[in-house]
């Protein structure tokens, strides 16, 4: 599976690269499913800090979340 992980005006570091890597496996392993390539986006706007994150499924699916905090 690739993927892309990036920051809008922020600097993403290793850890969370490797924390989101790693998360994204285990879902797809408890739910039986194959990506085949995932983008997952991190900004910031003013106080909070928000994800975005785009899987492509083999079965030509698409999955797609989002989320944000303080």
């Amino acid at each position: 599976m690739r993927t892309q992980i990036s920051g809008k005006q922020l600097d993403i570091g290793e850890a969370l690269q490797s924390h989101v890597k790693s998360e994204l496996g285990e879902t797809f392993e408890k739910y039986q499913q194959r990506p085949t390539d995932a983008t997952v986006v991190f900004s910031k706007n003013a106080y909070e800090y928000s994800c975005e994150a785009s899987v492509h499924l083999s079965t030509g699916l698409t999955a797609a979340a989002s989320g944000h905090a303080t």
